[in-house]
């Protein structure tokens, strides 16, 4: 953790995730690491504890191994946001009108996954379902909303509505929109409460999770698998790599495949109780309707205001962690004006599992089992192809999901780097401020 020098920071502002103030990771000793497991699942998030609980409830030995703290990636990082999945389904649509439904419909399930989890693990993690709201960006942006929402209802049931921008107030207290999509469904959660929550349930069923314990020289060996941790030989049954965009190079076929993206995010400090109410009426989750994404929400105790955004500096230093939390804050400022007045609290950032088609994939590599590639949108997904992938592993039905019916593909020239990025962002940044003209 550092310290964040700025005329905007806090006194006390540092570069530490704000959901780490009530839940940093917990490090655990990697000193008694096992030479054998039944089952080996490498990364500790919300994909493979998930899959963790599910395994250790059929019976199995069960040990996670994280390369830093179980949910010290993107799992204790992210917004916290858990939608229902209507913004899948144009995607969707090309593989067809079905795979459309069958993806909406999984979404819906994923969020009622995590709110099923939750409850059984006892898990004080602030989920709470609040709502959702997309604001348009223009007018012909706002009909193409409305017209997607159409498409949606002509397949199955949707309960989100369109809200002109003579009644946006309602949902958020900025005119920087043109009218937008409400989705009631919407959930909040804490997602650093969330992973610790599952990381002690696991434990209480006898997983062993260890930290400071990343995998390396992973191969087929026989009819088991092999790999070292600290220098230490592990073999194991069954492996599951729950790795998303920190997979690194640890197999060259997600290598390939896994774009790993850089996303920050900020945290204003405590804002007063009559601001929050003008600005966010309804404490629900919020975006816009750009394509370099903009998400934000409030706090879970509702003092505060969070937003993400794409950054592409990563490198941690502290004149990188300035200008990315200086850009993030420019994006916050321009929603809600009054926020100039106002500091930021927190910075950081985290990397996310992008693919080239932006769907999760559930998979099997040389016999090892993997699930990833959540594109930002994994708080639910994640936790949902968890369990899939475990019952898959299992051997049962409960095991099937869309999403390994896809093809996982890669494109020429791509190894792991992603040189295309800075493009990308500069380009659809470009196709989002002719869009505003």
């Amino acid at each position: 953790m550092s310290s964040l020098k700025a005329p905007f920071f806090t006194d006390d502002a540092v570069a530490s995730p704000f959901w780490w103030d009530e839940a940093r990771p917990d490090k655990s000793s990697a000193d008694d690491i096992s030479s054998f497991t039944e089952v080996a699942i490498i990364g500790g998030g919300f994909t493979g504890l998930n899959a963790a609980l599910v395994l250790a409830r059929a019976g199995k030995q069960v040990t996670v191994y994280d390369a830093d703290a179980p949910g010290w990636g993107a799992s204790s990082r992210n917004g916290g946001f858990l939608g229902p999945g209507w913004a899948f389904f144009d995607p969707a649509l090309t593989y067809g009108t079905d795979m459309a439904r069958r993806v909406v419909e999984e979404s819906f399930e994923s969020l009622q996954y995590v709110k099923d989890v939750v409850a059984k693990e006892q898990i004080a993690c602030d989920l709470k379902v609040v709502g959702y709201f997309k604001g348009a960006m223009t007018p012909r942006i706002y009909d193409s909303l409305g017209s997607n929402i159409e498409r949606i209802r002509k397949v199955l049931p949707c309960d989100a509505y369109m809200v002109p921008r003579s009644e946006q107030h309602r949902e958020v207290g900025s005119d920087l929109y043109h009218g937008g999509v409400a989705m009631p469904g919407y959930a909040g959660l804490h997602p650093a409460k969330y992973v610790k929550g599952l990381a002690e349930a696991a434990r209480r069923l006898g997983v062993r999770v260890f930290s400071n314990a990343r995998v390396t020289d992973l191969q087929q060996q026989g009819g088991a698998f092999a790999f070292k941790v600290l220098g230490r030989d592990v073999t194991a049954r069954q492996v599951l790599i729950a790795t998303n965009g920190y997979s690194g190079g640890l197999l060259p076929y997600l290598k390939r495949r896994i774009i790993p993206v850089g996303s920050g995010l900020v945290a204003t400090e405590r804002l007063p109780p009559e601001l929050m109410s003008k600005l966010m009426p309804k404490r629900q989750m919020l975006a816009g309707s750009q394509r370099v994404v903009t998400y934000y929400r409030p706090s879970p105790d509702g003092t505060r205001i969070i937003l993400g955004g794409r950054v592409l500096d990563m490198s941690g230093t502290v004149k990188s962690n300035t200008a990315n939390a200086t850009y993030l804050r420019s994006l916050l400022v321009r929603i809600f004006p009054e926020l100039e007045a106002h500091k930021i609290s927190h910075y950081w950032h985290g990397q996310l599992g992008f693919t080239f088609d932006h769907f999760p994939h559930v998979d099997t590599i040389d016999g090892m089992f993997f699930a990833g590639g959540y594109n930002g949108t994994g708080v639910a997904r994640s936790s949902w192809l968890g369990g899939k992938i475990a019952n898959k592993m299992l051997g049962n039905d409960q095991g099937k999901t869309v999403y390994s019916e896809l093809s996982f593909e890669t494109r020429p020239y791509f190894n792991g780097k992603p040189w295309f990025l800075p493009l990308a962002v500069w380009y659809y940044g470009m196709r989002d401020r002719w869009d505003q003209r």
